[in-house]
Protein backbone atom coordinates (compact mmCIF):
# COMPACT_ATOMS: atom_id res chain seq x y z
CA UNK A 1 0.00 0.00 0.00
CA UNK A 2 3.04 2.58 1.06
CA UNK A 3 4.86 1.66 -2.59
CA UNK A 4 1.80 2.34 -4.59
CA UNK A 5 1.36 5.72 -2.71
CA UNK A 6 4.68 6.37 -3.17
CA UNK A 7 4.37 5.66 -6.49
CA UNK A 8 1.23 7.63 -6.94
CA UNK A 9 2.97 11.10 -5.64
CA UNK A 10 5.58 10.38 -8.28
CA UNK A 11 3.30 9.99 -11.16
CA UNK A 12 1.37 13.35 -9.58
CA UNK A 13 4.53 15.11 -9.36
CA UNK A 14 5.50 13.86 -13.23
CA UNK A 15 1.63 15.10 -14.71
CA UNK A 16 2.70 18.28 -12.58
CA UNK A 17 5.66 18.94 -14.09
CA UNK A 18 3.82 18.29 -17.61
CA UNK A 19 1.16 20.73 -16.76
CA UNK A 20 4.02 23.51 -15.95
CA UNK A 21 5.85 23.36 -18.66
CA UNK A 22 3.11 23.02 -21.23
CA UNK A 23 1.83 26.40 -19.01
CA UNK A 24 5.30 27.61 -19.61
CA UNK A 25 5.79 26.91 -23.28
CA UNK A 26 2.13 28.43 -23.88
CA UNK A 27 3.34 31.56 -21.74
CA UNK A 28 6.47 31.61 -23.79
CA UNK A 29 4.81 31.65 -26.93
CA UNK A 30 2.11 34.20 -26.06
CA UNK A 31 5.23 36.73 -24.84
CA UNK A 32 7.08 35.90 -28.07
CA UNK A 33 3.77 37.40 -30.05
CA UNK A 34 4.77 41.68 -30.55
CA UNK A 35 3.68 43.91 -32.64
CA UNK A 36 6.11 44.04 -35.02
CA UNK A 37 5.51 39.98 -35.50
CA UNK A 38 1.81 41.02 -36.38
CA UNK A 39 3.02 43.66 -38.73
CA UNK A 40 5.44 41.34 -40.39
CA UNK A 41 2.76 38.72 -40.72
CA UNK A 42 0.57 41.38 -42.35
CA UNK A 43 2.86 42.19 -44.73
CA UNK A 44 3.22 38.69 -45.93
CA UNK A 45 0.13 38.39 -45.87
CA UNK A 46 -0.48 36.17 -43.33
CA UNK A 47 -3.83 38.03 -42.04
CA UNK A 48 -5.35 35.27 -39.34
CA UNK A 49 -1.59 34.47 -38.38
CA UNK A 50 -1.11 38.37 -37.71
CA UNK A 51 -4.50 38.88 -36.00
CA UNK A 52 -3.44 36.04 -33.50
CA UNK A 53 -0.60 37.96 -33.03
CA UNK A 54 -2.05 41.38 -31.81
CA UNK A 55 -4.41 39.41 -30.14
CA UNK A 56 -2.05 37.45 -27.85
CA UNK A 57 -0.62 40.76 -27.25
CA UNK A 58 -3.90 42.33 -25.94
CA UNK A 59 -4.17 39.30 -23.59
CA UNK A 60 -1.17 41.27 -21.80
CA UNK A 61 -2.66 44.18 -22.23
CA UNK A 62 -6.26 44.58 -23.02
CA UNK A 63 -5.41 48.49 -23.33
CA UNK A 64 -2.50 48.36 -25.74
CA UNK A 65 -4.63 50.86 -28.07
CA UNK A 66 -1.97 50.13 -31.00
CA UNK A 67 -3.02 46.49 -30.69
CA UNK A 68 -6.40 47.10 -31.10
CA UNK A 69 -6.05 49.26 -34.48
CA UNK A 70 -3.49 46.73 -35.68
CA UNK A 71 -5.99 44.02 -34.99
CA UNK A 72 -8.57 45.51 -36.68
CA UNK A 73 -6.76 46.14 -39.68
CA UNK A 74 -5.65 42.60 -39.80
CA UNK A 75 -9.21 41.30 -39.34
CA UNK A 76 -10.02 43.55 -42.70
CA UNK A 77 -7.56 42.14 -44.19
CA UNK A 78 -8.63 38.49 -43.50
CA UNK A 79 -12.02 39.23 -44.17
CA UNK A 80 -11.20 40.57 -47.63
CA UNK A 81 -9.72 37.31 -47.56
CA UNK A 82 -12.54 34.95 -47.74
CA UNK A 83 -14.46 33.87 -50.45
CA UNK A 84 -17.86 35.60 -50.94
CA UNK A 85 -19.24 32.26 -50.32
CA UNK A 86 -18.69 32.62 -46.99
CA UNK A 87 -20.79 36.01 -46.34
CA UNK A 88 -21.11 35.60 -42.48
CA UNK A 89 -17.64 35.10 -41.66
CA UNK A 90 -16.60 38.25 -43.55
CA UNK A 91 -19.18 39.89 -41.98
CA UNK A 92 -18.34 39.32 -38.58
CA UNK A 93 -14.75 39.85 -38.90
CA UNK A 94 -15.35 43.04 -40.32
CA UNK A 95 -17.72 43.74 -37.44
CA UNK A 96 -15.11 42.76 -34.88
CA UNK A 97 -12.48 44.82 -36.82
CA UNK A 98 -14.51 47.81 -36.47
CA UNK A 99 -14.95 46.89 -32.71
CA UNK A 100 -11.28 46.94 -32.03
CA UNK A 101 -10.72 50.05 -34.04
CA UNK A 102 -13.65 51.86 -31.80
CA UNK A 103 -11.91 50.80 -28.92
CA UNK A 104 -8.54 52.20 -29.80
CA UNK A 105 -10.19 55.09 -30.55
CA UNK A 106 -11.53 55.61 -26.59
CA UNK A 107 -7.91 54.16 -25.85
CA UNK A 108 -5.99 56.75 -27.87
CA UNK A 109 -8.25 59.79 -29.18
CA UNK A 110 -5.64 61.46 -30.33
CA UNK A 111 -4.34 58.91 -32.21
CA UNK A 112 -4.97 59.46 -36.07
CA UNK A 113 -4.06 55.93 -37.07
CA UNK A 114 -7.37 54.29 -35.10
CA UNK A 115 -9.58 56.96 -36.13
CA UNK A 116 -7.79 55.85 -39.75
CA UNK A 117 -8.39 52.12 -38.85
CA UNK A 118 -12.26 52.84 -37.96
CA UNK A 119 -13.02 54.29 -41.02
CA UNK A 120 -11.27 51.29 -42.91
CA UNK A 121 -13.63 49.22 -41.03
CA UNK A 122 -16.93 50.87 -41.30
CA UNK A 123 -15.62 51.91 -45.12
CA UNK A 124 -15.07 47.94 -46.15
CA UNK A 125 -18.12 47.24 -44.27
CA UNK A 126 -20.24 49.50 -46.38
CA UNK A 127 -18.30 48.27 -49.26
CA UNK A 128 -19.41 44.69 -48.69
CA UNK A 129 -22.91 45.41 -48.05
CA UNK A 130 -23.77 47.48 -50.98
CA UNK A 131 -23.23 51.68 -50.34
CA UNK A 132 -27.28 51.67 -50.83
CA UNK A 133 -28.05 49.21 -48.01
CA UNK A 134 -25.57 51.06 -45.69
CA UNK A 135 -25.48 54.67 -46.20
CA UNK A 136 -26.21 54.66 -42.09
CA UNK A 137 -22.70 54.25 -42.12
CA UNK A 138 -21.35 56.64 -45.05
CA UNK A 139 -21.83 59.48 -42.07
CA UNK A 140 -19.73 57.13 -39.30
CA UNK A 141 -17.12 57.22 -42.35
CA UNK A 142 -16.55 60.45 -43.09
CA UNK A 143 -16.54 61.92 -39.62
CA UNK A 144 -13.49 58.85 -38.62
CA UNK A 145 -11.80 60.20 -42.03
CA UNK A 146 -11.92 63.96 -41.06
CA UNK A 147 -10.59 63.07 -37.61
CA UNK A 148 -7.60 61.37 -39.14
CA UNK A 149 -6.99 64.03 -41.53
CA UNK A 150 -7.49 66.98 -38.60
CA UNK A 151 -5.03 64.95 -36.42
CA UNK A 152 -2.57 64.32 -39.22
CA UNK A 153 -2.96 66.54 -42.35
CA UNK A 154 -0.64 64.27 -44.16
CA UNK A 155 -1.95 60.79 -43.52
CA UNK A 156 -1.92 59.66 -46.86
CA UNK A 157 -3.98 56.56 -46.47
CA UNK A 158 -6.88 58.60 -45.17
CA UNK A 159 -6.31 61.07 -48.02
CA UNK A 160 -6.72 57.70 -50.30
CA UNK A 161 -9.62 56.83 -48.45
CA UNK A 162 -11.34 60.12 -48.64
CA UNK A 163 -10.84 59.88 -52.53
CA UNK A 164 -12.83 56.29 -53.00
CA UNK A 165 -15.59 57.98 -50.53
CA UNK A 166 -16.28 60.72 -52.97
CA UNK A 167 -16.05 58.27 -55.35
CA UNK A 168 -18.79 55.63 -54.30
CA UNK A 169 -20.65 57.45 -52.12
CA UNK A 170 -24.26 59.18 -53.76
CA UNK A 171 -24.21 62.42 -53.18
CA UNK A 172 -27.17 62.52 -50.93
CA UNK A 173 -24.88 60.59 -48.57
CA UNK A 174 -22.03 62.85 -48.90
CA UNK A 175 -20.05 62.00 -51.95
CA UNK A 176 -18.96 64.93 -53.79
CA UNK A 177 -17.25 63.69 -57.30
CA UNK A 178 -14.75 67.41 -57.45
CA UNK A 179 -13.38 65.60 -54.26
CA UNK A 180 -11.84 62.17 -55.76
CA UNK A 181 -9.09 63.48 -57.94
CA UNK A 182 -7.63 66.29 -55.53
CA UNK A 183 -7.44 63.52 -52.47
CA UNK A 184 -5.98 61.08 -54.85
CA UNK A 185 -3.69 63.83 -55.98
CA UNK A 186 -2.78 64.72 -52.10
CA UNK A 187 -2.24 60.61 -51.21
CA UNK A 188 0.44 60.50 -53.87
CA UNK A 189 2.27 64.11 -52.70
CA UNK A 190 2.48 62.62 -49.82
CA UNK A 191 3.72 59.16 -49.97
CA UNK A 192 4.70 58.78 -54.11
CA UNK A 193 6.45 55.06 -53.87
CA UNK A 194 2.96 53.70 -52.53
CA UNK A 195 1.99 51.27 -54.98
CA UNK A 196 -1.86 51.45 -54.15
CA UNK A 197 -2.62 54.93 -54.48
CA UNK A 198 -1.48 55.32 -58.12
CA UNK A 199 -2.86 51.56 -58.83
CA UNK A 200 -6.53 52.99 -56.93
CA UNK A 201 -6.48 56.01 -59.12
CA UNK A 202 -5.96 54.53 -62.16
CA UNK A 203 -8.71 52.54 -61.67
CA UNK A 204 -11.09 55.56 -60.97
CA UNK A 205 -9.59 57.67 -63.86
CA UNK A 206 -10.24 54.75 -66.12
CA UNK A 207 -13.57 54.12 -64.67
CA UNK A 208 -13.78 58.23 -65.63
CA UNK A 209 -13.00 57.74 -68.75
CA UNK A 210 -9.65 59.80 -68.34
CA UNK A 211 -7.50 57.04 -69.67
CA UNK A 212 -4.66 58.98 -70.66
CA UNK A 213 -4.24 60.42 -67.11
CA UNK A 214 -4.77 56.54 -65.76
CA UNK A 215 -1.71 55.04 -67.99
CA UNK A 216 0.41 57.78 -66.77
CA UNK A 217 -0.03 56.84 -63.03
CA UNK A 218 -0.38 53.19 -64.28
CA UNK A 219 3.47 53.60 -65.74
CA UNK A 220 4.82 54.67 -62.75
CA UNK A 221 3.42 52.15 -60.81
CA UNK A 222 5.06 49.45 -62.91
CA UNK A 223 8.56 51.43 -61.76
CA UNK A 224 8.15 50.94 -58.15
CA UNK A 225 9.39 48.09 -55.79
CA UNK A 226 6.80 45.80 -54.42
CA UNK A 227 8.08 45.08 -50.50
CA UNK A 228 4.61 43.38 -49.59
CA UNK A 229 1.57 41.02 -50.05
CA UNK A 230 -0.46 44.13 -50.99
CA UNK A 231 1.86 45.50 -53.13
CA UNK A 232 2.45 42.40 -54.95
CA UNK A 233 -1.27 42.36 -55.51
CA UNK A 234 -1.33 46.07 -56.65
CA UNK A 235 1.77 45.59 -58.94
CA UNK A 236 -0.03 42.73 -60.58
CA UNK A 237 -3.22 44.46 -61.32
CA UNK A 238 -1.30 47.79 -62.66
CA UNK A 239 -0.12 45.61 -64.99
CA UNK A 240 -3.76 44.12 -65.64
CA UNK A 241 -5.02 47.47 -66.13
CA UNK A 242 -2.81 48.82 -68.18
CA UNK A 243 -2.88 45.75 -70.67
CA UNK A 244 -7.06 46.54 -70.58
CA UNK A 245 -6.76 50.22 -71.61
CA UNK A 246 -3.74 49.96 -74.68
Amino acid sequence: MRAMTSTNRVQRRGWGRIIALTAMALLLASASASVPEGNRLVDEGRFAEAAEAFEAVLSRNADDARAHYLLARALVYQADGLPDDEADAKEALFDRAAEHAERATELAPENPDAHFEVARALGRLAQYRGVLQSLNLASRVAAALDRTLELDDEHAGAWHARALFHHEVPWIAGGRGGRVVPSFERAIEIEPDVLTHRVEFARVLIERDALEAAVEQLEVALTLTPRTYHDRQDLAQAEALLEQVR
